[in-house]
């Protein structure tokens, strides 16, 4: 028997699609690990079948750091389904902050609610979609450990804050 998922604005607040944020993954029976990197680990559920704002999509995979539940992801299979869940999030939450990611050519569109953070990524080359909720109490320990570990030196990512603006045009002899 295959469950149904359905998110809207005020699931987010609390969990996603009924799961608490910070959740045990030993509190979740159904859920398959599917993958491991560093420190989190990620699991889909084959029990259910989603829905998220209105649309349909194939699958979530949930995040957990320390064994707790602090982020979901969704693959996107089209750029239809692209359009439709931007709009819809768009309209529940105002204007996404947009930034563009010249390297990778990917542009990312965010959204924050309340200590959730919403974040739709395109990568223009490749094709690839993905759909990103972040519990921000645990997801920003979870970044902190992972550059503590793993630092990385980062290029700039357009648009350019007022800092790496000024910074820029230095550069450039402006």
């Amino acid at each position: 028997m295959v469950g149904i998922g359905s998110l809207y604005a005020a699931d987010l607040e609390n969990g996603f699609l009924g799961i608490k944020w910070g959740s045990s993954i030993f509190d979740l029976p159904h859920f398959v690990k599917v993958s491991e990197k560093y420190d989190v680990s990620y699991y889909l559920n084959p029990q259910k079948s989603y829905t998220l704002f209105d649309v349909d999509v194939l699958n979530v995979v949930y995040g957990f750091y320390d064994q707790k539940f602090f982020a979901a992801y969704v693959d996107i299979d089209s750029i239809e389904v692209f359009s439709r869940l931007k709009k819809h999030i768009s309209d529940k939450y105002g204007r996404p902050r947009t930034t563009l990611n010249v390297e990778n050519d990917q542009t990312v569109y965010d959204w924050k609610h309340k200590d959730v953070k919403i974040k739709l990524k395109h990568y223009e080359k490749k094709g690839k979609m993905k759909l990103g909720f972040y519990y921000t109490p645990l997801s920003k320990k979870v970044n902190r450990a992972q550059r503590e570990e793993f630092p990385e030196m980062r290029k700039p990512t357009f648009p350019l804050d007022e800092r790496r603006l000024k910074d820029a045009l230095d550069v450039m002899g402006f």
